[in-house]
């Protein structure tokens, strides 16, 4: 089970942002740094939100912090309202797509002859 400071980590990886950028930008010795994300340390909301705010992202986003999610977009799928869904980027013939189209028009133009008999 990852901890805070393991998502912290992964999260700032994902950034690329190094120990020692985050340190610095917290007012800390890099060494300092590295015990948030080892855990020796008990982390603060202030300092949480601090942490956040340098990696562009929200206290939620880093406690929630799930890196097979992150395997998942890589992989194509997301996760969307808890549900897992897939991405595909399929294209699709020239061919089909025309024929999708004529169906299309086809379509619409049985809706208006349809509308026509029904006010007729």
């Amino acid at each position: 089970m990852y901890t805070n400071g393991n998502k912290i980590k992964k999260v700032r990886e994902l950034r690329s942002f190094t120990q020692e950028y985050m340190a610095d930008k917290l007012g800390l010795s890099q060494s300092n740094y590295a015990r948030i994300e080892n855990n020796e340390v008990k982390l603060s909301e202030e300092r949480l939100e601090k942490i956040a705010a340098i990696l562009e992202t929200t206290v939620d986003a880093i406690k929630g912090f799930d890196e097979n999610i992150i395997i998942n977009i890589t992989n194509g799928q997301h996760s969307l309202n808890g549900q897992n869904s897939v991405v595909n980027n399929y294209q699709i013939d020239s061919i089909i797509q025309k024929l999708y189209e004529d169906k299309i028009i086809l379509l619409e133009d049985k809706i208006k002859y349809l509308e026509q008999q029904l006010k007729g």
